[in-house]
This record gives C-alpha cells, sequence and structure tokens, in this order.
C-alpha cells in the first residue's frame, strides 16, 4: 500500500516534535548517533590513516651516552630512572648513580606555569613541580612572595609568556630548556630530559604536540611545549623589551599560537616528538579521556587540526610520555604524584624485578617493543662486525676436518 508523500512528512514532523518534548527520549537518540558517528569513524581510520612511524628506533639517546663514555644498565626497578621525594632535602634526594641523577645534571630545564589560583601554583610545587631544576610561576591575574607567584600585568597571554622569558633570562641561569604548562597539567619531566638529551638545546628547538590552526603550525598549549635555549635566545632577538612583548599578542587565548607564528618567522618550526610507536609524548587531554576508546570526542579539533596523530585508547600514549592534560583536581594530581615517585611495587628489593628464574635464551618476558628494540640493537651491531657471523663455527669445522 503506497502512503502519500505528504502523509510522511506529518509523520516525520510529529515525531521530530514528540523527540524534543521528551528528554530522555531525544538524550538516548543523540547518544546512539554519536556512538554510532564514533565506530564509523574509527572503522575508516585504520593505523595507516594515522601516520604512526614503522618501528625504527634510532637510538639517539645511547648514542649521546655513548660520546660521553657512558652506556645503560640494568638496576633495582625501585630506584628507576625517577628521583627519590622522600628526602627533605630536594638535592641530596637525587641518586647521582641513576639516570635520572645525570639527566638531572645533564640536561637543566626550568618549569614555567602561568597559574589563576594561587592553589593551584601549591600543587604544582609540592608535586611534579620539584622534579624541574628551576620552577617558576608567572600570573596576569595573582601574587605570592612565599609560594612564589609574580604578577605581570598583560592585556595577552603571550605578552605574559614573553615578559616572563625576559625576566627568565635576568636570573641567569644555568638551563638548557624552558618548559610552559598549564597548571591542570602533569607533566613529567625526567621523560623529558631522557627525550631531550641527544638534542643540542643551543640550537633552535620547538618541541610539542603540532597542530594548524589559521594556517599557522604551532605546538598546542594544552599538551605543554618546550624551547631549546637556543630558541629562547632567538626569540628575545626580537622581542627585547616588555612593551615589544605586548604588541606581538592580541587576543587573551592564543598566546601559543601567537609564539608558534612568531618562531615561524624566525624559522623554527614544531616537529613530530611521537615516539618510535607514533604514540604521543605530550598529551592535551587526561589519563581518563586518552586511554579509553572514543573517549575523545569525533568532534574535537585534536582529529582535524593535529598534524601528527596518535589514536586514543591503548595506543594513544608513550610510555615515556611528557605531559597530560586536564587534571582538573589537586587530589589527582597529588595522587599521579605518589604512584609515579613514591609507590614502590618491589617491596624486597628485588634484582630485575624479583624474577629468581633465569630467563630462557630468546627472553619471552620482553614486551614486544623492547623485543623489537633487541632486534634492531643486534642489527646495528651485526653491522658493525668485521667477522662474518658464523664465522667461528665454520673455522671449528675447518680445524675439526684437518685433524681428522
Amino acid at each position: 500500500m503506497m502512503v502519500p508523500v505528504r502523509r510522511l512528512r506529518r509523520r516525520f514532523i510529529s515525531f521530530l516534535m514528540y523527540i524534543t518534548r521528551d528528554q530522555k527520549t531525544l538524550f538516548g537518540i543523540s547518544f546512539l548517533l554519536g556512538m554510532l558517528l564514533a565506530v564509523i569513524f574509527q572503522s575508516f581510520h585504520s593505523t595507516d590513516d594515522f601516520n604512526i612511524a614503522k618501528y625504527s628506533y634510532d637510538f639517539a639517546y645511547e648514542k649521546w651516552l655513548y660520546s660521553r663514555g657512558l652506556y645503560s644498565v640494568n638496576t633495582d626497578p625501585d630506584k628507576n630512572r625517577y628521583k627519590d621525594k622522600n628526602e627533605i632535602d630536594v638535592e641530596a634526594a637525587v641518586n647521582p648513580m641513576t639516570e635520572a641523577g645525570f639527566l638531572y645534571s645533564q640536561v637543566p630545564v626550568v618549569c614555567i606555569v602561568f597559574p589563576d589560583q594561587l592553589s593551584a601554583a601549591l600543587t604544582v610545587k609540592n608535586t611534579w613541580g620539584q622534579h624541574c631544576n628551576y620552577l617558576r610561576f608567572y600570573s596576569a591575574k595573582v601574587e605570592n612572595s612565599s609560594i612564589p607567584v609574580r604578577k605581570i600585568p598583560s592585556k595577552s597571554s603571550f605578552g605574559l609568556l614573553c615578559s616572563a622569558l625576559l625576566d627568565l633570562e635576568k636570573e641567569e641561569l644555568n638551563y638548557s630548556w624552558v618548559l610552559f604548562f598549564t597548571e591542570d597539567t602533569f607533566v613529567l619531566p625526567e621523560n623529558f630530559r631522557y627525550f631531550a638529551a641527544a638534542l643540542n638545546s643551543t640550537g633552535e628547538h620547538y618541541l610539542g604536540h603540532a597542530i594548524r590552526f589559521w594556517n599557522v603550525v604551532y605546538n598546542w598549549g594544552d599538551a605543554g611545549y618546550a624551547l631549546s635555549r637556543g630558541a629562547v635566545s632567538a626569540l628575545l632577538n626580537r622581542f627585547s623589551t616588555q612593551e615589544l612583548c605586548e604588541a606581538g599578542g592580541k587576543y587573551w587565548k592564543n598566546g601559543d599560537w601567537y609564539l608558534g607564528k612568531h618562531l615561524h618567522d624566525l624559522g623554527i618550526f614544531p616537529v613530530d616528538t611521537r615516539d618510535e610507536q607514533g604514540k604521543g609524548r605530550f598529551n592535551g587531554f587526561s589519563f581518563k579521556k586518552l586511554l579509553f576508546p572514543g573517549g575523545v570526542s569525533l568532534f574535537e579539533r585534536y582529529w582535524k587540526d593535529s598534524l601528527y596523530l596518535s589514536p586514543d585508547g591503548p595506543q594513544c600514549c608513550s610510555n615515556h610520555a611528557i605531559s597530560f592534560h586536564g587534571i582538573l583536581s589537586s587530589s589527582k594530581i597529588y595522587q599521579l604524584e605518589y604512584m609515579f615517585y613514591h609507590l614502590r611495587p618491589f617491596y624486597s628489593g628485588g634484582i630485575y624485578g624479583n624474577s629468581p628464574a633465569p630467563p630462557p635464551i630468546k627472553a619471552p618476558y620482553l614486551s614486544w617493543e623492547e623485543k623489537m628494540k633487541e632486534e634492531e640493537l643486534q642489527k646495528m651491531f651485526n653491522s658493525l662486525l668485521t667477522t662474518p657471523e658464523g664465522m667461528h663455527e665454520v673455522l671449528a669445522s675447518s680445524m675439526h676436518d684437518a685433524l681428522s
């Protein structure tokens, strides 16, 4: 039986009017449509669409160590490479025999945070901020002499950022990198040092999560970003006064964009900072959003504007991630500080994971990433051998034949 088009139209309009009156029905339909769109998006975006790098570990950090006559060795996992902050004296808590202690002295970093609330500044100071060589707070809204937070009146976020760098230069600190983060970001400075150690900080480097907006490629402020000392010098050669800093930005919330624009004019550009698996180091979302597949909305600009994408879900984040943005409560930041820096899973001290059995020849206890890294390392060593692999077996067989 044919139904007139006019009647179908009336029924459809009546249905729309019904669901807009019933909020629960409207919410349910909207939720189902959102889930459907997310599934379609995930189905049409394979790992190739995320431009994930093929595994090719470059050993930049190991080569940097070797150039100094050093190399990494296994140690008790409870020491790991993070500084132990149980000591009252911060410097005394740095074990110089660990990688964390070594990198703390070799790759000094200044962490700059722009807080809107004094309570947030105090939280950063008591948690991850302790792991920076130097920690500085600048704000256009609040001021405090005990934390301390220095107030710099500014009409734009770029003006505040630029003026903060001018103020930093007056201190004549011995630093290699300046890291910029928001007050609601949790940061692992140790992982940044590990990543940046092989880079020459006197060069002009601009690290973060690259994103495009208004035809400018810049590092996203939510994920945090870092400038090498060389990049800072180049920027301040152009913005040598606070007046010039203020003239360099117009809108308050676009400080990261203006910074990228000015660095672009100086020939300094963002680069791909993902690890060899294509996983993000600088992350502009929280653990809750990134680790749950579909947690980052399909409509977030992250998917459209990011130059170097990482999928959400288990493949989102590097094992050596540097930052996670959107930690909205002080209690969460204190929890993360405890879990990363104080929680000790190996209660008896342990030797390489409390594993008493000797490892099999093929070392199946390694993760697939560690296995691939081991294979790449073996390939590199084999290429350096002057004697072909297996030659000793050939020689032994020939010697046996000769004696027979």
